[in-house]
Parts: C-alpha cells; sequence; structure tokens
C-alpha cells in the first residue's frame, strides 16, 4: 500500500532534527542601539541603581526620547572596554 506522505512521525524521527545553536540564534537577533536603564542594567550585570549612579557620575550618557532615558549601545561597549584590565590583543602573536 503506498503511504502517500502521510507518515506518522515518531520518536526517533525527533531525535534526528537538528536544532539550531545558541549562537545561530544570537546571530540572527538584532543588537539594539539604545538600552533602557532596566537592559543597561541586564547588559552591564548590575542593578539600575547602579545604571543611574554611572550616568549621574557622567561614566555613561544618555538621551532622552519620549520620556525614556535611553542608553546608546556604543556607550555601554565604550565603558566596558575602558574598565577591563585586558590587554590589548597584538597583531603578529608569537
Amino acid at each position: 500500500m503506498a503511504n502517500h506522505g502521510h507518515e506518522k512521525t515518531t520518536k526517533n524521527d525527533m531525535k534526528n532534527i537538528e536544532l539550531p545553536s545558541a549562537e545561530t540564534i544570537r546571530a540572527a537577533q538584532v543588537e539594539p542601539l539604545f538600552y533602557d536603564i532596566n537592559q543597561a542594567a541586564q547588559a552591564l550585570n548590575v542593578s539600575t541603581k547602579s545604571v543611574r549612579r554611572l550616568l549621574r557620575v557622567r561614566k555613561l550618557t544618555s538621551c532622552k526620547a519620549l520620556r525614556k532615558v535611553l542608553i546608546p549601545r556604543k556607550q555601554i561597549e565604550e565603558f566596558i572596554k575602558a574598565s577591563c584590565d585586558i590587554p590589548a590583543m597584538t597583531l603578529h602573536p608569537r
């Protein structure tokens, strides 16, 4: 008897399905241009109070749009770079 593509899917068939890796999923996500205070706190792994303190002492800068405090992603990245003690990578490692 011909099946005509109406096969039942079994658990063994499901084991052979490849799911996208976490890296593939992250690569498909678009990074925001700006973070609100909660998102910035998550990105920096600190409290929202710490983010507000960083804004107050001008370690981070922000802008306001639609009554929301927004912190450019570049500011977060530059703050992390400036805060890290990691030496710069050399162009020709030996």
